[in-house]
């Protein structure tokens, strides 16, 4: 009754003639327009006072709680103190917007909630809209940004449906949904080692549908054994537990002194393949397949290019080799090669196999067709300098033998010019070899003695005198043959007895090469005694 008699007042005061359109200001908004009429003025306004925030708030409730619990937007700074008229005012038409807030400038941190990650760079409306809204009176709203909470499934479907936590923040940030960067797995019961790391999640925990919705399990999965996720390639065949061979950081290295015992197959390890790589030899991964491995061919290579298999076919590699020592050493040794087409003999015994074996443009060994004649492995040194008469077929043979090859046992009597004396003795190089530039000389050797030996005389009896005439080869190159009876002055008596130095004393000098002078131009008595 007390609200009717100030508005009948108020009328009173203008006059009957006034009508509502001259009293209010304008129509209200379409959210308010329920509050159209003079009778409900004071919903809002109170009378001789401009709009109070109380009332404003005894009917947006929503707010209001919001307000005393010191949370959201509207006790910002950048709000409080204000009234609620400043920014939502009035009387503007149905049609006119009481929120005016530019959203794209809006600073979401007056909200009391952060935007980070993608959050920043979604619409406005993919948050707030009324599927996110709990509470039904504030989902009425036709248009607010109220009613929203903070935790992610209030927004976000759980996608692991309710198998882990509600708090995804545990594991997952604003930037990027997946993968979950802030899951540690080494807080999990199974921690992850070696190969482990670099497997993708959905390796382990497999994708499905559950409940007809994606799903992801993460939780009661089996890992106790190796088999809870990988398939047994064994079949079987070895133990179940995979760790005694294997470890996490690659299923194909197998642990270093591993426990399986290669024995008990068909093919015991010894020697070198005792170190080696099981994929060295089981290529395709899988070890319970049967090999061949009867032979060394089987998995090796042939290094001779059959140049063994090719004469007996059944030959294989560990007749000359060893696992021990397989390509250092060999059990082919001299006896087996005197069994062969080229027995060893002399200095060729002492020789190191591979002198003879190893071609020196391959590198390689060989051991067909390499040749049994001298020349086939040592150079032909005398090659187009010796005629065929005393060097038949190049065959070293025929002065050289295979102890040394410094001796030499070559018949001279078979040339032109048999060796007597002190000839015997002397080196072939001595006669045959240049001491200058070490030039060979064997045809057309001239038998003067000259051409060999310098003239101990200085030219007293000519260039043409043949030194045989005095001298023999013996040892000593003593003038035996010198008969001094067939001289100028022969010889009598007591001359027959002296000493030849005795007379021949006088010397001379000829290029500064001291000579005995045999000469003598005078035979006076005078000239030699006193």
């Amino acid at each position: 009754m007390k609200k009717l008699k100030y508005i009948f007042l108020i009328i009173s005061a203008l006059g009957a003639s006034c009508s509502w359109g001259q009293l209010s200001p304008g129509d209200l908004s379409e959210a308010h327009k329920h509050l159209e009429g003079v009778e409900n003025c004071t919903e809002c306004h109170i009378l001789g006072s401009q709009v109070n925030n109380d009332k404003c708030l005894a009917c947006h409730k929503e707010i209001k709680s919001l307000i005393d619990a010191d949370r959201g937007y509207h006790v910002s700074e950048d709000v409080e103190g204000k009234n609620c008229f400043s920014c939502h005012s009035e009387h503007h038409g149905r049609g006119f917007d009481l929120f005016r807030i530019n959203e794209d400038k809006f600073d979401h941190n007056l909200a009391d909630y952060k935007l980070e990650g993608e959050h920043w760079r979604i619409d406005c409306r993919d948050c707030h809209n009324p599927e996110n809204i709990k509470s039904e009176e504030i989902r009425k709203l036709s248009e607010t940004y109220l009613g929203l909470e903070e935790d992610c499934l209030s927004c976000h479907k759980d996608y692991h449906q309710e198998t882990l936590g509600a708090d995804c923040k545990e594991c997952h940030n604003f930037e990027k949904w997946n993968p979950a960067k802030l899951f540690d797995h080494k807080e999990a019961k199974f921690r992850l080692r070696g190969a482990h790391k670099d497997i993708d999640c959905a390796k382990c925990h497999k994708k499905s549908t559950r409940n007809g919705e994606d799903f992801q399990k993460f939780k009661d999965i089996k890992f106790k054994l190796c088999t809870d996720c990988h398939d047994n390639p064994h079949n079987s065949s070895f133990s179940t537990n995979c760790t005694e061979c294997h470890n996490e950081k690659s299923w194909s290295n197998l642990n270093s002194g591993s426990n399986f015992n290669h024995d008990l197959t068909d093919f015991p390890l010894v020697g070198e393949h005792v170190g080696l790589d099981c994929k060295e030899c089981h290529k395709s991964g899988k070890h319970t397949l049967s090999l061949d491995h009867n032979l060394c061919k089987n998995c090796h290579d042939d290094y001779h290019n059959e140049q063994f298999t090719s004469i007996k076919p059944e030959l294989d590699c560990n007749d000359c080799h060893t696992l021990e020592h397989p390509f250092t050493s060999t059990l082919y040794g001299l006896a087996e090669h005197q069994e062969s087409g080229f027995k060893l003999e002399g200095a060729h015994i002492a020789t190191p196999c591979f002198v003879c074996h190893v071609d020196e443009n391959s590198d390689r060994w060989e051991f067909r067709d390499i040749g049994e004649d001298c020349v086939d492995c040592h150079d032909n040194i005398h090659e187009g300098i010796i005629s065929e008469k005393y060097f038949p077929e190049s065959n070293c043979a025929a002065c050289h033998n295979s102890d040394t090859w410094s001796e030499v046992d070559f018949d001279h009597s078979t040339t032109e010019w048999d060796l007597e004396g002190g000839h015997l003795e002397v080196s072939c190089r001595e006669c045959h070899f240049s001491q200058i530039d070490e030039i060979q000389e064997f045809e057309g050797k001239s038998s003067n003695c000259s051409s060999c030996h310098e003239d101990q005389h200085n030219g007293q009896f000519g260039l043409k005198v043949d030194c045989n005439n005095c001298h023999t080869t013996d040892k000593g190159w003593k003038a035996k043959l010198f008969n001094h009876n067939e001289t100028d002055f022969p010889l009598d008596g007591k001359h027959k007895d002296v000493d030849c130095i005795e007379c021949h004393t006088a010397r001379f000098y000829n290029q500064e090469v001291e000579t005995v002078n045999y000469k003598i131009e005078r035979f006076e008595c005078i000239d030699c005694h006193q």
